[in-house]
């Protein structure tokens, strides 16, 4: 009954979400009167908010900084539209004039008789002959009495209408007329009124959504009033300048009507991936009709290429940065999607649209559908995108997910954000039986090839340290006595430091020991065991080395009691050890597994592989200042308060 109560409830759950694609699929359709012009002010408020932002700090009132900006802008629109009408009207009464250059042209791409394409077409045109027959008749006076019969057109019947009323005829010339100004006009308004009131707007829409969302609603005006504004101002910027530059350099090359190539290139740009390409064909075929060769048309050609390619390498990439925030295949859905339900306003308008609903996929929780849709960051972060190739048994991919994530953040960062996740979520999925021990090891192994040293960095790391040391040898002959307070005794070279590190129940955790191995490459001797060895014969090997350092790892779920076993033997076997617990999971509360873990003998607990490597640099520095100064470091805090530098580097994420 529960089963089929869950089904019902899905089901109408998905009819309810197709009822409400359909309704804002109809009201975006059929409210195109009305929503066209509220999109136009809105997104061209965006775009004059910066411009009114700056005037208003400039000492001038709210009124004048808005009557301002937005006469500006609107005078420049009206102008550049005035310039596109005059222009359009002269190219139409002046593109007769060149028929001869046509002409020439097109005679230059007549085939000739013997090529393979007239040759298809004399083929074709016997095999499927269309008024031959008609043509082959007129041997004969009957003959051409039925030729004439046939090809006699039909008697035409004139249906004659009433005359329209003048109201009529007034109405249907003015209406095209009418509109356009009436939608202006309320855009004008709208705009204006937007840049008036936007404190009262945005109040009023914090009001709207209520109390309780306060928090996230400025964040998402904030967010879409900046991300939106600063995008549309950049591409505008952008737009305007390529459209100025192909301009100049189309007049420049005397290609007619330059002015109006460039603002057509100006308005297509706003199209994605298509409107650029689409704005070269204009002004190539008219050089082409225009010029009496084809230099003229080469050179357009190769100028717009190269105009497009610093555009897009270049200077957007510094006005934008990497990427717009969209994806490609979702920039041209939104073009597809917004110019059937506006026309070309939607297909101008797709790409701050489609902004403006990623910014609202990103802070309405039932909207983060647009986001994984729309949105060019990866729906799966890197973590989950490494131990999801690993589950699927593909190394390759997976080492580059790591490898790529190492390279832009760093290679400790990648270890606890990456790769100590899949160690963790093995063993979870282990424990559930939903993988198989075949996978586990396949998990494990590829985890250890993801950050091993290939030849070359082995061999630049053998380069380094033979450096090194060449350099201390050097340096110890020459008797460099640099350090302060030293003599030329060996206290002024400080002994190379030990550190042991154990995995306390699991195989993880000694590829988790490996990776800080990695880490701490150069600062020290790293000795580490595995779980194969008894625990009774690693206290031995601590007490037989005694090292300066023991780390023991732990990767939950699992071995708090064996954790505290090995604290316990550890501290009874070598009392002034430093014993560091680097606990690599989530921890409910960290000050009560603090007090268990020193109750036990440790002396410090990580959470972190970086924050790990950070308590062994200071214990090694501790250490090596102490021998420089000769005298002995201060015992491990085993059982006293935690010092509050070392609490607060334990909390360092």
């Amino acid at each position: 009954m529960t089963n089929q109560r869950d089904r019902e409830s899905a089901t109408g759950r998905v009819f309810f979400s197709l009822g409400t694609v359909l309704m804002v699929l109809a009201l975006l359709y059929f409210g195109k009167p009305v929503l066209v012009p509220i999109a136009l002010s809105v997104l061209l408020a965006f775009i004059l908010t910066p411009l009114v932002v700056v005037l208003e700090k400039w000492k001038l009132g709210r009124l004048a900084a808005v009557l301002l900006a937005s006469g500006l802008a609107f005078a420049i629109i009206g102008l550049a539209t005035w310039a596109l009408v005059s222009q359009v009207q002269t190219l139409a009464a002046d593109l007769p004039n060149h028929q001869h250059e046509i002409k020439t042209k097109l005679e230059a791409f007549q085939l000739r008789e013997d090529s393979t394409v007239s040759r298809l077409s004399n083929m074709f045109n016997e095999l499927f002959p269309q008024q031959g027959a008609v043509a082959e008749l007129g041997s004969s006076d009957d003959e051409v009495a039925v030729v004439e019969e046939i090809t006699a057109p039909p008697p035409q019947i004139v249906v004659a209408s009433e005359p329209e009323s003048p109201f009529t005829a007034a109405t249907e010339m003015l209406l095209p007329i009418v509109e356009p100004i009436a939608n202006a006009a309320l855009v004008i308004v709208l705009v204006m009124f937007l840049l008036l009131r936007r404190e009262d707007i945005r109040y009023r829409l914090i009001s709207l959504m209520g109390d309780a969302a306060l928090t996230g609603t400025t964040r998402l005006m904030r967010d879409t009033a900046e991300r939106v504004s600063k995008y549309l101002l950049n591409l505008l910027l952008v737009n305007a300048g390529f459209g100025l530059w192909f301009g100049v350099g189309l007049y420049l090359m005397d290609v007619p009507y330059a002015p109006l190539w460039g603002f057509l290139t100006l308005c297509f740009r706003f199209i994605p991936f298509l409107g650029s390409p689409a704005s070269v064909l204009f002004p190539l075929l008219v050089s082409v009709a225009t010029s009496t060769g084809w230099t003229q048309p080469i050179a357009v050609l190769v100028f717009f290429t190269v105009s497009e390619l610093v555009t897009g390498n270049v200077i957007e990439p510094v006005l934008f940065g990497k990427t717009t925030g969209l994806t490609p295949i979702a920039l041209l859905v939104a073009a597809l999607f917004w110019a059937w339900v506006w026309g070309p306003v939607g297909l101008l308008l797709s790409t701050p649209l489609t902004v403006c609903l990623v910014v609202l996929g990103q802070h309405l929780p039932h909207l983060r559908s647009l986001k994984v849709l729309l949105a060019e960051q990866p729906v799966l972060d890197a973590r989950l995108q490494f131990f999801q190739r690993l589950l699927a048994q593909d190394f390759t991919e997976g080492r580059r997910v790591y490898k790529q994530y190492a390279n832009e953040f760093g290679q400790e960062r990648a270890f606890d954000e990456v790769l100590i996740p899949a160690l963790s979520w093995t063993r979870i999925e282990r424990g559930k039986d939903s993988i198989s021990a075949a996978e586990e090891q396949f998990i494990w192994k590829a985890t250890r090839e993801s950050f091993a040293l290939d030849e070359s960095e082995q061999a630049d790391a053998t380069e380094s340290a033979a450096a090194k040391d060449a350099q201390q040898v050097s340096s110890e002959d020459r008797g460099d006595d640099s350090v302060t307070g030293c003599d030329e005794s060996a206290l002024c070279t400080p002994p190379r430091r030990r550190l042991f590190g154990h995995p306390i129940h699991h195989e993880s955790e000694e590829i988790a020991l490996a990776m800080l191995s990695r880490l701490i490459d150069g600062e020290c001797e790293v000795d580490l065991s595995t779980t194969k060895e008894l625990p009774s014969k690693v206290v031995g090997k601590i007490s037989e080395s005694q090292p300066d350092i023991v780390v023991l790892s732990v990767l939950p779920p699992g071995g708090l009691p064996q954790l505290k076993y090995m604290c316990n033997e550890i501290r009874a076997s070598q009392p002034s050890v430093p014993i560091v617990v680097t606990y690599l999971g989530k921890i409910k509360d960290y000050d009560e597994l603090l007090v268990r873990v020193r109750e036990a003998g440790a002396s410090y607990l990580t959470t972190s592989l970086a924050q790990t490597k950070h308590q062994i640099d200071v214990l090694l520095k501790e250490m090596n200042q102490a021998t420089v100064n000769n005298t002995t470091p201060d015992p491990p805090k085993s059982f006293d308060p935690p010092n509050s530098s070392i609490e607060e580097a334990s909390h360092v994420s």
